[in-house]
């Protein structure tokens, strides 16, 4: 198709004026030296043929059609091309421009007679024979004639993919499917050297596949051909690993990303392609690395920081994670979201500080969401300052209990029990942990056993302390918090044999050493005439917890009791 700007008229003046004077070039000299000095009279190699000066005619013809085009529309300009093609059926490019214009006004058998004029003085070219099929198969819904402009179009561009998808569209219209094999295996035979061309045959194929079969068996042989003249190309190199992709190929895809993001690292579209292809074929590692390139080529893309704080968290990187959702904060619109994870990744690397002026941004910026207020109440208590934090509770009882009741559910009420547990206040506590089971029974665990281990602690309520954290153990028998909960309430009731089963059941199953189980073995030890196994746990505790002066102080006082060489301490055995 010839490239058309829009000429200023002046310079089209001119265009037109030189080729008038071409056209009339053919003068005999004795003519021309009438009318031009002789030292001006043009020369005899320079006088136009008579096919010359045809295509000299068919130029400025089109010049014309241009120039109304650009100042009266293309409709006015009709006409004029319409002579122009008079002249030159051939001017295949501009023979499927005025059919397309005939097409849009609804003049279907002018842009069939033009079409049918071009294909006749261009037979070697197929566009105008495609456009005739794909009339009568859309236009007039005649598949015959368009099967036979298809057929004709084929003959004439074999190593061209247009004529194979009109007459796939015919095919696949007229259910033939035998012709569309029938298609393909022409094509195989051919085996034209263009990667696009078999690309464009893969998407046929990928067409003519079920959703219920998702068979890409015969995609993938086409696509083999495709990636064999791809070469370094870039943007077919994309395609095909595009194509891979929709065949679910993704270890052939990622190769061809990679190369194509090497050629032009700065293609838009492909980092994210490539990342999110890596991250599908669970290579988190890579594909980090690629999102951190995403990062230095347009730091202001805050999504990409999004992106990169939640593989960080894959890879157990929250310090990262974290840094990255602040750089996004400082490019990104509010958004609740981001302050949410921001907030709870502050609180998991217990950066209290961090936390709470977090919360407070996000109060400021979302003031509807008391989801932030309840925030800000959890990282107060992380930080220590209990008080502010019961507060904080008490303002949100009353204003969720107006406008968002959802929010008081069992996770409020245990978060607010934990506070004022820490703060000294234990009725309050009490309160607040009945209020979690009582809301929410089936997920009521670790309430019942934060609330049976604090009255076991205090020596209160023994009995129902016991049934709380039995009701904790059964839903979650090899939990070890809740076996040491046991064995502490065993112990405060003087069960001590009891005790000491249940707490080392406890160090058993807990994931990491605790100075509190040992504490409690040893404490159960004691009672039961092991001082040396007692002191061997204490000393272990006191390693965990180096300023615990509880400990330390039960060491001191036990210690001179016991003849025993030093060494290392023996696991202590069930009673």
């Amino acid at each position: 198709m010839i490239r058309r700007a829009a000429l200023p008229w002046m310079k089209l003046a001119m265009s037109l004026c030189v080729l008038a004077c071409l056209a009339s070039a053919p003068l005999v000299a004795q003519e021309a030296d009438v009318l031009v000095p002789e030292e001006f009279s043009m020369p005899e190699p320079l006088r136009l043929t008579p096919g010359s000066e045809q295509r000299a005619e068919v130029m400025a013809r089109y010049l014309q059609a241009l120039f109304e085009e650009e100042t009266e529309g293309p409709d006015r300009a009709l006409d004029a091309k319409r002579k122009v093609l008079a002249l030159d059926p051939g001017f295949t490019d501009l023979a499927m421009e005025v059919a397309r214009q005939y097409l849009r006004i609804g003049e279907t058998s002018e842009a069939i007679s033009v079409l049918k004029d071009a294909a006749k003085s261009a037979p070697k070219k197929s566009d105008p024979l495609v456009a005739l099929a794909g009339i009568y198969l859309r236009q007039l819904q005649k598949p015959d004639l368009a099967e036979k402009f298809g057929t004709q179009a084929l003959s004439a561009a074999p190593d061209e993919s247009p004529p194979y998808q009109i007459l796939f569209e015919i095919y696949k219209s007229t259910s033939q499917g035998q012709k569309i094999e029938g298609l393909f295996a022409k094509a195989v035979k051919r085996n034209p050297p263009s990667a696009d061309f078999w690309l464009d045959l893969v998407d046929l194929r990928l067409r003519d596949i079920s959703r219920q079969s998702q068979d890409f068996s015969k995609a993938l042989d086409l696509l083999d051909r495709a990636q064999q003249f791809a070469g370094d190309r870039v943007e077919t190199l994309v395609r095909v690993g595009n194509a891979f992709v929709i065949c679910n190929q993704f270890d052939r895809a990622i190769p061809l990303y990679q190369l194509a993001h090497t050629l032009s690292p700065n293609m838009e579209g492909l980092r994210e392609k490539l990342a999110a292809l890596l991250l599908q074929a669970g290579d988190t590692a890579e594909a980090i690395k690629v999102i951190e390139e995403m990062v230095k080529a347009n730091p202001l893309d805050f999504r990409t920081y999004d992106q990169l704080a939640d593989l960080y968290l894959k890879t157990n990187e929250p310090s990262k994670a974290l840094a990255s959702l602040k750089q996004a904060l400082l490019v990104a619109p509010p958004d609740p979201r981001r302050y949410s994870n921001l907030i709870q990744l502050s609180l998991h690397s217990k950066d209290s500080g961090s936390a709470i002026a977090f919360s407070e941004e996000a109060e400021k910026a979302f003031p509807s969401l008391i989801e932030f207020t309840f925030f800000k109440a959890l990282a107060l208590s992380e930080s220590g300052k209990h008080e502010e934090a019961i507060k904080v509770f008490e303002r949100i009882l009353v204003e969720a209990g107006n406008s968002r009741p959802e929010i008081l559910n069992g996770d409020f009420y245990f978060s607010y029990g934990v506070s004022a547990e820490q703060a000294g206040r234990f009725a309050k506590a009490a309160e607040a942990l009945k209020k979690s089971i009582e809301v929410d029974p089936a997920n009521a665990a670790r309430a019942r056993n934060y609330l049976g281990y604090m009255w076991a602690e205090r020596g209160e309520n023994l009995d129902e302390a016991e049934a709380l954290i039995r009701r904790a153990v059964e839903s979650d028998p090899e939990n070890g918090a809740y076996l040491d909960s046991l064995g502490w309430v065993y112990f405060k009731k003087g069960l001590h044999a009891q005790a000491l089963k249940e707490l080392l059941r406890a160090e058993e199953f807990l994931k990491a050493d605790d100075a509190t189980v040992f504490d409690h073995i040893g404490d159960a030890c004691e009672k039961l005439g092991r001082t040396a196994d007692a002191l061997a746990y204490w000393r272990k505790a006191l390693q965990l917890d180096e300023g615990n002066k509880l400990i330390a102080a039960k060491l001191e006082a036990r210690s001179a009791r016991v003849a025993r060489k030093p060494g290392e301490p023996q696991k202590v055995s069930s009673p």
